[in-house]
């Protein structure tokens, strides 16, 4: 018994443990499936996910019974099947969310990098870099010169001397070949033969194919955006799951913010009067048509709207009011 209830306890810790991990909660799965071809809202989500599985469960029904003619079998092996089915989607959906977490989290840290990059100094930009090289064993790191876009500094790895050129560029500026030449006569007179050459953009496919026909005593790397985002991550400079978490929470709140604004605009009491007139319209003009029904189900749906709008109009409006006292006790305690 001692040892069931210690069982008991370390996965009641578990679990805890589990529930305070935010990259974990409901929220965060949701963020982690969301794509940018897959527009529906979480709402539209949950309404497929049932119709589906509804869909599903009446054609196993409907099969079965025309092949048994038994409705209480064909009703068990409809639930049956859809349970398998139930189970075997949640799986592959876990699986999935698996890829999307690790994706979106890796995405979400190279933007965040990414975006801090772009808002560096030049002086800070130089620092960075020399962070950067540092960690990855280059030594004797020395800053020749710069301007307002590029920075140009010596070194020494495997015992070899080398030169590192980076470029600060907006993703939409790519280096030309022209800039990778000007780069080469800087090897040239410093008597250099290896370089390192970065932008926080990309390169033109000029450069690219100008490398193959390089001199065999000449060795340049060239290392566009996503390179650099990959050797930042190597050396564990990316944010820390904490500041992943915060950033996730950030953009989900704004989406969040955004579906508030776009339902603040649908129930707004400036359209009650439409809402009201076009369900009154409606109701009047069905009883002179064909289509009697279709026009009492619009006319209900915009009965329907209006009264959520009033409903929603005083709920809001005790809010602001509570809203406006705690703004106004805010300095009472001074």
């Amino acid at each position: 018994m001692k040892k069931i209830g210690f069982l008991w306890i370390d996965l009641r810790e578990k679990y805890k443990n589990y529930k305070k991990d935010r990259s974990n909660s409901r929220r965060f799965k949701t963020f982690y499936s969301t794509t940018k071809e897959d527009k529906r809202s979480d709402l539209a989500k949950v309404i497929d996910y049932v119709l589906w599985r509804i869909f599903i469960f009446f054609s196993i029904l409907l099969i079965i019974y025309f092949i048994k003619t038994n409705l209480y079998r064909a009703t068990m092996i409809a639930i049956v099947g859809l349970s398998i089915y139930h189970i075997i989607s949640i799986k592959i959906r876990n699986d999935k969310i698996i890829d999307f977490k690790n994706d979106k989290r890796k995405t979400v840290a190279t933007q965040r990098i990414y975006k801090e990059i772009l808002n560096k100094t030049v002086e800070e930009m130089r620092e960075y870099i020399i962070d950067i090289f540092s960690k990855r064993g280059f030594t004797k790191i020395q800053y020749v010169n710069n301007d307002h876009k590029s920075i140009l500094m010596k070194a020494n790895y495997n015992q070899s001397k080398i030169m590192i050129c980076c470029y600060m560029y907006k993703n939409d500026f790519d280096v030309e070949l022209k800039e990778l030449k000007e780069f080469l006569c800087q090897l040239t007179q410093h008597d250099i033969k290896k370089g390192v050459f970065i932008t926080t953009s990309d390169f033109t496919q000029d450069c690219y194919n100008y490398l193959d026909k390089l001199n065999e005593s000449y060795r340049m790397i060239l290392i566009n955006k996503d390179k650099l985002l990959n050797v930042i991550q190597l050396n564990d400079m990316f944010p820390t799951e904490e500041e992943i978490d915060e950033i996730i929470e950030n953009q989900i709140s704004k989406r969040n913010r955004n579906w508030t604004k776009y339902k603040s605009e649908a129930f707004s009491t400036k359209k009650i009067k439409g809402y009201l007139l076009l369900s009154i319209y409606l109701t009047i003009t069905a009883f002179y048509i064909p289509y009697t029904v279709y026009y009492m189900i619009m006319a209900s749906i915009c009965l329907f709207l209006a009264l959520i709008t009033i409903i929603f109009y005083f709920r809001d409006k005790n809010h602001q009011e509570e809203d406006w006292k705690k703004t106004e006790d805010i300095f009472q305690g001074l």
